[in-house]
């Protein structure tokens, strides 16, 4: 007999009730243990910082960047100079004239200039015991030590050498550095940089295309790799107002280098292939100017360069390689060698005047390229010459008048004048140094 229907709603609404109960208390069950939950987690959580209703002040500045040592940054340890040079103790006449003629001066510094009033046509000449055999390979730079008193002459050669020669040594050919040539091998490969800033001679800089950056200390008496890149180095130069700041020259790109730090600052991107030289503006040191093989001469300011896509205040096309683009003594010409058999001179405000002097520039793989300097002032132009002669190429009338001796054996390709001691001219050809003085 089935029950009533009364009965079976009453348990239908029980069901429900008891339902909705358990429901009720597993829901305040979960609540009570989230609750714990979170007071557990506000305990083992760190504290938050009060936030402050005060103006946020501005956060430190990181801290300076640490000098790294040489065996942290995977370089090899200093070279004393016993091991560096040739010769046991040849080094230390060179390391004394060398500091206690390392006058410091300080750029825009007048005393003791030069008069500039020197016809380098008719008054230069080259004597018999002014001709040096440095090492047995090819010089392909060469430079004045920026000393007041002394005339000391460093070049670097292809196969990595440093060659030193104190001018003012007049002795004989026989004990090493007795005729005042002293050679040392700081580098693997073709030497292709080499900075001396006038206000730090004792520090000497070089690179080379293996990608090295080297120092030579004349005070610590110690020759040391600072920086190894994996890319060559074509060219450097030192800011003028900053003894440790050096721009390296690449394929391509110029990267800025501290050296306090041992580290590359900045990297342009400035031309398509190898910048062959980086000159400085003598009166604005802002302004550099770069050159490079595929064609360009660019002059650029520094303070408005742009890492991605840097612009040049002023560009120059040429039809083949630039070999050099150097800045004349007063700031207002520049002049670029060419391997179109071109020599270029840009003058004017804006450099917006041209000349273009027609002048022999292929030598060959044999003989390092010419690159054409200025002067002790804006009046003349140095470029080496095939017939073992050198040009001087006058910008008043672009006549080049070609200088001669008996003595000039080799052909003359890269060139420097003292800064300090007009008449003073030592150019390279070959393995040896040449010296040309006023007669």
């Amino acid at each position: 007999m089935a029950p009533p229907k009364k009965a079976n709603s009453t348990m239908a609404l029980d069901y429900e009730q008891l339902r909705q109960e358990n429901i009720k208390r597993n829901k305040e069950m979960i609540a009570s243990i989230l609750h714990q939950k979170s007071q557990l987690a506000a305990l083992l959580s760190p504290p938050k910082p009060k936030r402050s209703l005060s103006k946020p002040t501005t956060p430190k500045p990181p801290p300076a960047t640490l000098r790294r040592s040489l065996r942290s940054r995977g370089l090899p340890p200093p070279l004393a100079f016993t091991d560096a040079f040739l010769g046991s103790d040849s080094w230390r006449h060179l390391v004394e004239v060398t500091c206690l003629s390392g006058e410091r001066r300080e750029i825009g510094d007048s005393e003791n200039e030069v008069s500039f009033g020197l016809d380098a046509r008719v008054e230069l000449g080259l004597k018999e015991g002014n001709v040096r055999t440095v090492g047995n390979d090819r010089i392909v730079i060469v430079r004045f030590l920026p000393l007041l008193s002394r005339s000391i002459v460093v070049s670097g050669s292809e196969q990595g050498s440093l060659g030193f020669w104190d001018a003012d040594v007049n002795g004989e050919d026989g004990e090493e550095g007795s005729d005042g040539v002293y050679v040392s091998f700081p580098h693997r490969s073709h030497v292709s940089g080499i900075s001396v800033h006038p206000s730090s001679v004792g520090k000497i800089y070089s690179s080379c295309h293996d990608g090295d950056l080297c120092l030579m200390d004349m005070e610590k008496e110690t020759s040391h790799i600072i920086h190894t890149s994996e890319f060559s180095i074509f060219s450097l130069s030192q800011l003028p107002h900053d003894e440790n700041s050096l721009l390296l020259g690449y394929e391509g790109k110029v990267k800025s280098f501290d050296g306090r730090t041992g580290k590359i600052i900045d990297v342009w991107k400035m031309h398509e292939q190898r910048v062959n030289t980086i000159d400085f503006h003598p009166g604005n040191s802002n302004l550099v100017a770069t050159c490079s093989a595929d064609g360009f001469v660019r002059i650029w300011d520094l303070r408005c360069l742009g890492k991605d896509q840097p612009k040049s205040i002023k560009e120059v096309a040429h039809n083949s390689a630039v070999q050099s683009a150097y800045f004349s003594p007063t700031g207002n010409g520049l002049v670029s060698t060419s391997t179109e058999d071109t020599i270029r001179i840009w003058s004017g405000p804006r450099f917006e005047n041209l000349s273009i002097i027609k002048h022999i520039n292929n030598t060959a793989r044999r003989l390092s390229s010419f690159r054409a300097i200025w002067g002790w002032n804006d009046s003349y132009i140095f470029i080496g010459n095939m017939q073992r002669a050198i040009d001087v190429i006058s910008t008043e009338n672009n006549i080049t008048t070609p200088l001669q001796s008996e003595y000039m054996k080799n052909v003359p390709c890269r060139f420097t004048t003292h800064p300090y001691k007009e008449g003073l001219l030592a150019c390279a050809g070959g393995g040896k140094l040449f010296l040309w003085t006023k007669m």
